[in-house]
């Protein structure tokens, strides 16, 4: 019996050591593609950057003071979308969150149509906190995020 499990051993370890030597080859280099050939691959294609780069303008937001309240509205540059996916919001240093808003989003639910925008009390002023926004510019295929620290008090 140990003679056949030694003489299975042996031959486990030729076969192993046959296919290491054929998987060596003979170490040739590679030969390059010829020029001008295109590279396949089945990576996605990124989206390009535009050749002219221009200044990211962040997110701003109007106030329109009422009697009792004030709407507040996210103001964008020309062109730019606002992601409903991933709504505005002013995170409070206090821990208050007032998630900005708008009744209609585009057919696929990813950009809000209108300004989004939120109605608060007055008497809830002053807000310090952070602006965090997800807007997509008109020349750009992805979505990017800006913050900006935001002191809303009443006039």
């Amino acid at each position: 019996m140990s003679i056949l499990r030694s003489t299975h051993r042996h031959s486990l370890l030729a076969v192993t050591a046959l296919g290491l030597a054929a998987c060596a080859g003979d170490r040739s280099p590679v030969p390059e593609p010829p020029v001008g050939t295109p590279i396949a691959s089945m990576l996605p294609q990124l989206p390009q950057l535009s050749k002219e780069l221009r200044d990211v303008v962040p997110p701003d937001l109007d106030l329109a003071f009422g009697a009792d309240s004030v709407q507040l509205t996210i103001s964008v540059e020309p062109g730019a979308r606002v992601n409903a996916l991933l709504p505005p919001v002013i995170e409070g240093t206090d821990g208050r969150r007032f998630l900005l808003r708008a009744p209609t989003v585009t057919e696929d639910s990813a950009y809000f149509v209108e300004r989004a925008s939120v109605t608060v009390a007055r008497s809830a002023l002053p807000i310090r906190g952070t602006l965090r926004t997800s807007f997509c510019r008109s020349d750009e295929r992805l979505c990017r995020s800006a913050e900006r620290d935001v002191l809303l008090e009443d006039r």
